[in-house]
């Protein structure tokens, strides 16, 4: 199977940069186990360009939501986080991730099964080179637990949800 870590950010948007320095850390943590690993600073269209071709995608993003502190993560599917009338979702410009894999398919693509990874992050709109305090201690643990949680999808049965993981 192949299989992308894909993080997703904003270098200078404070804890938006999250998903970046975890698949960083990921990707010097298991650098030679055949996964493929990617980081990405554009807008999510181009999103249907880095996931082609993969039979498994694992998206590691920032979140906000009003109940979570920073470095709680939750496990999604892309459905979870399409955009509706009451929030924008995990997405650009209305374009959710479900949407995007359609887009794909209808272009001819192979789009891969996606697991989300999102995690929730204090600061992800202010504008800084650095993420919080909050944000940078709970690095570790998130790839810790990100990593084992690759590792059980990948060999795993399906035990996607929506429920924190901390």
């Amino acid at each position: 199977m192949n299989a992308l870590v894909l993080g997703v950010g904003n270098d200078i948007k404070r804890d938006d940069a999250v998903g970046l320095r975890v698949t960083e850390a990921l990707e010097r943590r298991r650098e030679d186990d055949g996964l493929d690993f990617r980081t990405m600073t554009s807008g999510r269209i181009m999103l249907v360009e880095e996931l082609r071709g993969y039979d498994r995608a694992f998206l590691i993003d920032a979140i906000k939501t009003e109940s979570g502190d920073a470095g709680d993560w939750y496990r999604l599917e892309p459905g979870d986080v399409e955009p509706d009338e009451e929030s924008s979702g995990m997405a650009t410009h209305d374009v959710g991730l479900g949407t995007l894999t359609r887009l794909g398919e209808a272009m001819g693509e192979s789009m891969p099964e996606i697991t989300i990874f999102a995690i929730e992050a204090p600061e992800p709109f202010a504008f800084g080179d650095e993420m919080t305090d909050a944000m940078a201690d709970a690095v570790p643990d998130l790839v810790g637990a990100i990593d084992a949680a690759i590792d059980e999808e990948l060999s795993g049965p399906d035990a996607s949800g929506s429920t924190p993981v901390t």
